[in-house]
């Protein structure tokens, strides 16, 4: 009974985070993926795998707010908060950075690992996660089949710049979610077969 203190109360998420999932399964496959991101792209908050929960048909349920904060669309930061494995460059180099670039990075990275089942960066040692970054390389897993679309839309994301960051914009017009509709599950639409064991 305090006014200093915000609790937040959401429905019980049976399907678990989506890094559960994605260790469970060894990687998402793209159906479930994109099906997945197109909710993320609805929420886009401080994104990062432990913090996106699944209910029973597979919808988004994402927690843990703890670094919230109320900023504007042009506000900047200088504050470090986030896992290191989900921050971009610029937040790592200790520079100012808005925060919906910030949040399109980390998308990315949730991205890369739904498909691909691993973490984009070694961030073991941040000093090579930071110049792999800055030099804008990735590295599929080759033993995954993983299409050229998807590959393209996650570079793009993870670009180094953020002014060269695919916008939100493009991101849900890219080729990769042309033509997908976007539908919540329910119990009363949704499709066993292309549904992964949320349970």
């Amino acid at each position: 009974n305090s006014s200093s203190t915000v609790c937040i109360i959401q429905e019980y998420a049976s399907g678990k985070d989506i890094l559960y999932q994605i260790k469970k399964n060894e990687r998402l496959n793209e159906n479930i993926s994109k099906f997945l991101f197109q909710q993320l792209l609805e929420a886009l908050m401080h994104l990062k795998c432990e913090n996106i929960f699944l209910d029973i048909y597979g919808n988004i349920k994402h927690g843990d707010f703890g670094f919230s904060t109320i900023m504007q669309n042009n506000d900047v930061s200088h504050t470090f908060c986030g896992s290191r494995a989900y921050v971009p460059p610029e937040v790592l180099r200790s520079q100012p950075y808005t925060s919906f670039t910030v949040d399109l990075w980390s998308l990315g990275v949730v991205l890369f690992v739904m498909v691909a089942g691993l973490m984009p960066y070694d961030n073991q040692n941040p000093r090579q996660m930071l110049s792999k970054q800055l030099q804008h390389k990735l590295t599929f897993p080759r033993k995954i089949l993983i299409s050229e679309e998807v590959k393209t839309l996650i570079y793009e994301i993870l670009h180094p710049i953020p002014s060269q960051r695919k916008s939100y914009s493009d991101i849900v017009t890219s080729s990769w979610l042309t033509n997908v509709p976007y539908k919540f599950r329910t119990k009363n639409n949704c499709d066993k077969d292309d549904l992964l064991e949320f349970q």
